[in-house]
């Protein structure tokens, strides 16, 4: 049958149904339809809206697709460049620039077909700026000069000294003293008034390193990095607090030790590193150890053999002109008690600080 016989017989075969003047589903039941009852209908709305063109089978000029050779190589020319673009981008492009809309499974679709599906973009890393009145140069020279790298060494070279030496073994199994008027191991009102803990109070350390658990201190489980990182806080103690001591960093200004050190440390934690270090008697390695540096320092950088033997050791208290709750000691060019700073120089002949 060709295409104008078949457009023929749909045509007469309407107008006979419509002729008959019988319901559309009675003349179906009765006589012999080359169509369905839902084709009738579809040819109805067609003929209404296209005319005779539209029963034309166009299927020969095969099946209609919005997304045509032109788009398709839109979509791989932009999809080549960026793998990591959307189907949703891509829906929003091809809007814009052909006014066509184009579903997004057909977009992901063709994406497959012509191996080129998304690439999650790697996630750029968010850095987050940060400042401290200026506590970046000090951090920036203590590396630069690796003073801190030299007081981590030291004081490792001293917990390992310690770790191996008798005493360590010999007061691991030693007991805490009192335990029963403890509270979960902090000392009580209790413990603290009692005639044994008021009079060892005030022992020097080697008397009390006789009866020390080194094993139980926390320094001995910790890495160069975290000692190095406690090195550093203490170095920033004086940017950090009002009068350099530790019990001030629990306060809003003592929050920029996690920039400056990368650790947000408090009091309690700051105190007890200074505690263990003075158990560990690291003192003397550490002013032979700083002196050693500083006098190696200076004289690479003045490139002057000329050296005094002697070195000298300056007390220097400043008047503190504030409202705020500070330390207090006696000013002496002002004849009085007040807030100030106490600062103690060690320093060569030629005024270069050890």
């Amino acid at each position: 049958m060709s295409e104008e016989e078949r457009i023929y017989e749909i045509l007469s075969t309407i107008h006979k149904i419509e002729e008959s003047k019988q319901p559309v589903s009675v003349y179906f039941n009765q006589n012999s339809v080359p169509f369905s009852l839902a084709q009738y209908y579809r040819y109805r709305r067609i003929l209404q809206k296209c005319g005779e063109e539209g029963l034309r089978d166009a299927r020969k000029d095969g099946n209609y697709t919005k997304l045509t050779e032109r788009i398709k190589d839109y979509v791989i020319a932009i999809v080549k460049e960026n793998r990591s673009v959307s189907s949703s981008q891509l829906q929003s492009k091809i809007l814009n620039q052909f006014d066509v809309h184009i579903s997004l499974s057909g977009l992901n679709t063709f994406r497959a077909s012509v191996s080129l599906t998304r690439v999650p973009a790697p996630k750029e890393e968010n850095y987050k700026r940060q400042k401290s009145g200026g506590g970046e140069i000090l951090t920036s020279l203590s590396f630069f000069t690796n003073i801190i790298e030299l007081c981590t060494k030291t004081i490792t070279e001293q917990v390992d000294a310690v770790r191996q030496s008798p005493l360590f073994e010999q007061n691991r199994d030693i007991e805490k003293d009192n335990p029963d008027i403890r509270s979960h191991g902090k000392f009580t009102r209790e413990y603290n008034q009692l005639e044994s803990v008021r009079v060892n109070r005030f022992k020097s350390i080697d008397d009390k390193i006789a009866d020390k658990d080194f094993s139980a201190m926390n320094i001995f489980g910790m890495s160069e990095k975290t000692i190095s990182r406690y090195n550093l806080a203490l170095l920033c103690l004086p940017l950090v607090t009002s009068n350099g001591r530790s019990s001030r960093v629990n306060r809003v200004k003592g929050n920029d030790l996690s920039f400056l050190c990368g650790y947000n440390y408090k009091d309690a934690s700051l105190n007890k590193y200074i505690q263990e270090l003075k158990y560990l008697k690291v003192s003397d390695r550490l002013i032979a150890a700083t002196a050693k540096f500083w006098m190696n320092f200076w004289r690479n950088e003045s490139e002057d053999e000329t050296y005094f033997v002697c070195y000298y050791i300056d007390g220097n208290t400043k008047a503190l002109w504030s409202s705020n709750r500070c330390y207090k000691g006696r000013v002496t060019m002002l004849g009085r008690v007040m807030n100030c700073l106490e600062n103690v120089f060690i320093h060569d002949g030629k005024g270069h600080p050890l």
